[in-house]
């Protein structure tokens, strides 16, 4: 491996990734540092308002799209111009037209695992973000695919509204060759939008409401922390750490800005696509299905929710399978399923007995062919994978009866169904609204549905952040990404070896 040596937050590695000239002030990191308590808010679900809303960071400068720049550093725009190759990232048509050929893929059926039921059109994409963007930047026929190509988008008007920055050190792979990461940083972004329904005498999709609020869907730019070797591992979970020692502001923006760069910024990686850092990025969302709750001449949408996963490719963000989610083939036979689904239930139970403990250890990886493309739970017939009995994580009883999976051990189903994006956003934690992190205005009205009380929100503004009763619990003194990231801290560097990370809940 070809290396080279960069000043990586004050301490001298050698790193065959991207160096950046940062003005990283957390170069100065004391012993006592590592021994003061983990500040959540600060260090590992970042979500106040002087940072997700800081003009500066979070608004998109078209003078700099690419970058480092500080000036819309934590913009949708400027992630998305920084995964362009090196010679189109100030390319605002480049940029834009990754942007659409994103988006498209919603159009269409798609299967990157062609053995199983593949992830359904659902063409409202068009409705909610692509024609509604591309009128606002002034593209001609914007309702109209053939002008896709033609279009450049303006990123200042871009529907992804900042929502947090998370910290998942709990996700590190320790390892001294190239699988080696330090653990995920992310963007967390919602897209707001028009409200779609479904229309009462044609059955069919349009807009129901289209003022803009945020809408349940979000939008997860997932990075690795670069590391060439295991012993940088600690230097990052140091770096997130000293933030907790600030106050938010100015400064504080500052120092989380220098990490930010660090593997969003372009080049951070240069052993991937494009050199870009990023491990994946997932949307989740079942706003494409239309309202719950509808207006006057609109009728109720079922309410399926979906988890997609794209791969940052040479040719852009491309449809892949969302990682340890089976397909819906291996589901058990429900009333309602189509196509394959529910008809290979016994594979599932014999890949479960075979992989026991594995599953419990939450090391296991799906045999080939098994892989969604995507996640899909909600209305029946989709339930989740674990044994939707309670009391489940944070202690309120869930809803329905165990999965009918043969003779498998009710706490291998657990640890399967929350290492699962269908379990970890729904029964399996109790999260009815789907969402782990969601502005308030996002959710169902306190007046129709429980929700916002279950998680402390019925009196909260729709433009406060917050987060499911479970992420709460698990990023929680006593949580176990927060115990995780405590011991992290307290290890030896030389110790760093025997510390993997958790790998729950991804």
């Amino acid at each position: 491996m070809q290396l080279g040596s960069c000043l990586f937050a004050g301490v001298l590695v050698v790193s065959s990734i991207g160096c950046v000239a940062s003005e990283d002030t957390t170069s100065a990191i004391s012993s006592d540092d590592t021994v003061r308590p983990v500040d959540t808010a600060k260090e590992l679900v970042i979500t106040d308002p002087r940072v997700i809303a800081s003009p500066v960071e979070t608004t998109f400068d078209p003078a700099h799209p690419s970058g480092f720049e500080r000036q819309g550093a934590w913009s949708f725009g400027r992630l998305i111009h920084n995964m362009l190759p090196e010679g189109e990232r100030d390319s605002a048509y480049a940029a834009s037209q990754l942007v659409l050929r994103w988006l498209a893929t919603w159009e269409t059926a798609q299967a990157p695992n062609p053995a199983v039921e593949p992830a359904r059109a659902r063409a409202s994409i068009r409705l909610m973000i692509t024609n509604p963007w591309k009128a606002a930047s002034g593209c001609t026929e914007p309702e109209s695919p053939a002008s896709d190509a033609a279009c450049t988008l303006d990123m200042t008007k871009a529907p992804f509204r900042l929502m947090a920055i998370v910290n998942r050190p709990d996700l590190r792979k320790v390892a001294d060759d190239d699988s080696a990461i330090g653990g995920e940083g992310r963007f967390v972004f919602q897209v707001v939008g028009p409200t779609l329904g479904i229309d009462a005498a044609t059955s069919t999709l349009r807009v129901m409401d289209a003022t803009v609020k945020p809408q349940k869907f979000t939008v997860i730019f997932e990075y690795s922390l670069p590391v060439t070797s295991w012993i940088e591992t600690t230097t990052w979970a140091r770096r997130w750490h000293a933030l907790g020692a600030l106050p938010f502001g100015a400064a504080y923006n500052a120092q989380l800005l220098a990490i930010t760069r660090d593997f969003s910024g372009p080049d951070q990686d240069r052993r991937r696509p494009n050199g870009n850092a990023l491990d994946q990025l997932r949307t989740n969302e079942v706003a494409l299905m239309g309202a719950r709750f509808p207006a006057t001449g609109f009728v109720a949408a079922k309410q399926f929710w979906e988890i997609r996963e794209f791969h940052l490719e040479t040719t852009g963000l491309e449809p892949h399978t969302v990682n340890l989610e089976p397909a819906r083939d291996f589901d058990i036979t429900r009333t309602g399923q189509t196509g394959a689904e529910g008809t290979r239930t016994a594979e599932l139970v014999a890949y479960l007995d075979a992989n026991a403990d594995a599953v419990l250890a939450s090391r296991h990886v799906l045999a080939d062919g098994m892989s969604g493309n995507s996640a899909l739970v909600g209305s029946s017939p989709y339930g989740a994978w674990g044994k939707l009995v309670g009391p489940n994580p944070p202690a309120i009883p869930s809803q329905g009866v165990a999965h009918n999976l043969g003779d498998v051990a009710v706490a291998v189903r657990d640890s399967f169904a929350i290492n699962t994006c269908a379990g970890c956003h729904r029964h399996e934690t109790d999260t009815r609204h789907f969402m782990h992190l969601t502005f308030v205005g996002a959710m169902e009205p306190a007046a129709r549905v429980d929700d916002r009380a279950r998680i402390g929100a019925d009196t909260l503004p729709d433009t406060a952040v917050v987060m499911s009763n479970f992420l709460r619990a698990e990023v929680s003194p006593g949580g176990p990404r927060y115990e995780d990231f405590t011991r992290l801290l307290a290890t030896p560097v030389t110790e760093i070896t025997n510390k993997p990370g958790l790998r729950s809940c991804e």
